[in-house]
């Protein structure tokens, strides 16, 4: 995979290149290495975690475990320190004890992620799982995932503070669904990035292009600023 991620990462006037969600079982060091070695790779991986606690990972059959996957994010860390990373938890699997939940909860307040896409367990006919029994209360798992929602919110508006002040270069996507004098984005790390159209410019003209946006405010969910020079 790495390989082909070079061949590609060869076209003529390619300047970003961007993959998600490797299993982290099958991410190699020749996968991280890539993103020290490939300019256009984006600084931004969807590594789907699942749970953190191991008890979870092998019910759920995930053939890793919390160590292998810390071990796996440092190493990227290591090849491409500013690295945005992304996953999906999912909370309330069967048998999921509090301190399970725990364990999900640290290891998601150690990586740090810039966005973490949660979901609570529903039923699958047919699958593993839905032969597992569990006797946890749905106002438990709830109030379960609410906590970690709450963490997730303040850990990517803290990512996302780290941009203050800097100038990021925004592949222009369009306008803001709620404003046409305002531009859409997205960063290398993939985060959205509004910056009002200049004047004297037709927002059309930008899109497709990649601009430099001074950031000059940091939301959970968004960054926004000023074209530097279009």
């Amino acid at each position: 995979f790495a390989a082909l991620l070079e061949k590609v990462a060869a076209l003529p006037g390619l300047k970003r290149l961007r993959y998600v969600t490797p299993h982290p079982k099958d991410m190699g060091p020749e996968d991280v290495a890539a993103f020290a070695n490939i300019p256009q790779l984006c600084p931004r991986l969807h590594l789907p975690l699942q749970a953190g606690s191991d008890a979870v990972l092998k019910r759920m059959g995930r053939k890793y475990d919390s160590a292998r996957y810390l071990e796996l994010v440092a190493s990227l860390r290591d090849a491409r320190p500013d690295i945005a990373l992304s996953t999906d938890i999912i909370v309330g699997f069967p048998g999921e004890t509090e301190e399970d939940f725990m364990d999900t909860y640290r290891l998601v307040e150690e990586v740090g992620y810039s966005q973490v896409f949660t979901f609570i367990y529903s039923k699958r006919e047919g699958t593993p799982a839905a032969e597992m029994d569990d006797d946890t209360p749905r106002e438990v798992i709830q109030e379960r995932f609410d906590r970690l929602v709450d963490l997730v919110q303040r850990k990517a508006f803290e990512a996302n503070q780290a941009e203050l002040g800097a100038t990021v270069p925004v592949l222009v996507e369009g306008t803001s669904k709620r404003d046409d004098s305002i531009l859409a984005g997205k960063s290398p790390k993939n985060q959205t990035v509004h910056a009002p159209v200049p004047s004297g410019t037709e927002a059309a003209s930008l899109v497709g292009r990649i601009v430099p946006v001074t950031i000059e405010e940091a939301r959970t969910w968004y960054l926004s600023g000023t074209i530097a020079h279009a």
